[in-house]
């Protein structure tokens, strides 16, 4: 028997004592007492044996392997309540008490559980990334000097073993669902490609609903821009940002809570929103999807109402709602009314599926006021720039300009087109690559980041972007 079945069965031998002493045998709310060897024969064969709830049986395994309840949301004790080894926890420091209590009954040393729990797989694969960093901590070096030392125990050798054939046929069976939809994604997009393969990813969401993302954790929404939470208990807007955790334990803990009604805008820094074939916008929501309205802007003032997400899929598509090409740096959403464990929609994380680059270059680094010219502090920022941009094989890269609103309209779009092209013909100086298309283009004061209201919001406006697209 390995050490893993060993564990189940003593829990489960714990279980059958504890439910042997649940039973309440009450009369009118007063406890019976049987007296006589007839009776109690009497009373048992009227008693009905009491059916267990395999659920309820796992919580009350956690709690017995706790030393108190557990609640399904939070799964503190040495297992979750689908029975599952709670290895997240027995790694966090909160944990380290209960190593003790695996460590005595798989019959192995503290020692020997610290190095096991290195190889164990987290309880939630959340990406392709994530698996396969799983899969190299399976040879982690500390473990095989340990094993080569002689002081291994058998029973830790059983342990490592059935912790590796686990992990690998996780990792294995998460790895190929991912494959199937990345190819589905490049089967709706032929001309689209990942900019930087060593960036794309594959993640799943809290109702195991996997989407590919060829951008990766630079797909995600980068800062919280506005947060009118709703009520009861709106809150944590910061926990929508970043890549997706995809765990159901995250509620109320690493979300945001939306509350009903609640609003929440983000901003997308190093990526933009833009249409594909196929859904365009993910939110990954925990639970259940909450009816929430989404709308999207190129600067946080002007917005476009793209639809709402509902029912079973946290995906939308803005194709018949913008423009081909056109890219959106914002992304509003908006509760609509509903309630369920959590108030309103609980939201882990926003994602860009197709997106692109996007690099923001400051004039003041590049420029002297009104004038196109680099400046030699402007062509080193270029050429670091073209350092990061190493690894992007093709693409189409626009190089925009934009200006503030002083002065007038007409010598501001001339004079963001002039420095378009300035950082363009200086970038392909450290950019040899010719399969890449280039554009220039001159915005003036028309697309503003932020509204001109005072020096520091003009400072943000005078920029160059560069988006790179991969068409």
């Amino acid at each position: 028997m390995t050490n893993m079945k060993k564990l189940f069965t003593i829990c489960i031998f714990l279980l059958l004592v504890f439910y042997s002493c649940k039973k309440d045998k009450t009369e009118n709310g007063i406890a019976s007492e049987v007296t006589s060897e007839e009776s109690i024969d009497k009373h048992i064969e009227d008693e009905e044996i009491p059916q267990i709830d395999v659920s309820e049986l796992m919580n009350v395994m956690g709690g017995l392997m706790s030393g108190g309840a557990t609640k399904d949301s939070t799964g503190q004790g040495m297992f979750l309540s689908n029975g599952q080894l709670n290895v997240d926890f027995l790694k966090s420091d909160a944990g380290k008490p209960m190593r003790k209590t695996f460590a005595q009954i798989a019959e192995v040393t503290l020692e020997e559980v610290d190095l096991s729990l290195t190889i164990m797989p987290d309880n939630d694969i959340v990406s392709v990334k994530h698996a396969q960093a799983i899969e190299e901590d399976l040879n982690n070096p500390k473990v095989e000097a340990y094993v080569k030392s002689g002081k291994a125990s058998s029973n830790f050798l059983e342990l490592i073993t059935d912790a590796r054939a686990e992990a690998k046929k996780r990792t294995a069976n998460f790895k190929k669902l991912a494959q199937i939809e990345k190819e589905k994604f490049y089967k709706e997009n032929p001309t689209w490609f990942a900019l930087d393969e060593s960036k794309e990813d594959t993640y799943i969401d809290s109702r195991n609903k996997m989407i590919y993302l060829p951008l990766g954790d630079a797909s995600f929404a980068d800062a919280v821009v506005e947060f009118i939470p709703g009520k009861p208990e709106g809150k944590t807007p910061e926990g929508a940002l970043g890549p997706a955790q995809g765990s159901i334990l995250l509620i109320d803990k690493d979300c945001v809570v939306m509350g009903i009604k609640g609003v929440l805008t983000l901003f997308f820094e190093d990526n933009v929103i833009t249409n594909v074939n196929g859904p365009d916008i993910y939110v990954f929501e925990v639970g259940q999807i909450e009816p929430t309205h989404i709308e999207i802007s190129k600067n946080g003032a002007d917005w476009i109402d793209v639809g709402k997400i509902e029912g079973g899929t946290g995906s939308l598509d803005i194709h018949d709602s913008v423009k081909a090409g056109d890219t959106f740096n914002y992304i509003r959403l908006t509760d609509l009314d509903t309630y369920s464990g959590m108030p309103g929609a609980d939201i882990d994380a926003v994602a860009a599926i197709g997106g692109a680059l996007r690099m923001n270059l400051d004039s003041a680094v590049l420029f002297e006021t009104g004038k196109y010219k680099l400046k030699d502090e402007g062509i080193k920022a270029i050429q670091e720039l073209a350092v990061k941009m190493k690894d992007i094989k093709k693409g189409t890269i626009t190089v925009e300009g934009h200006t503030d609103d002083v002065g007038s309209e007409a010598t501001n779009k001339s004079l963001s087109l002039a420095r378009a092209k300035s950082v363009s013909a200086e970038l392909k100086k450290s950019i040899t690559n010719t399969v890449f298309k280039w554009k220039e283009m001159g915005f003036g004061e028309s697309k503003p980041l932020v509204e001109n209201n005072s020096e520091e919001n003009r400072a943000k406006n005078r920029r160059v972007e560069i988006l790179i697209l991969p068409n």
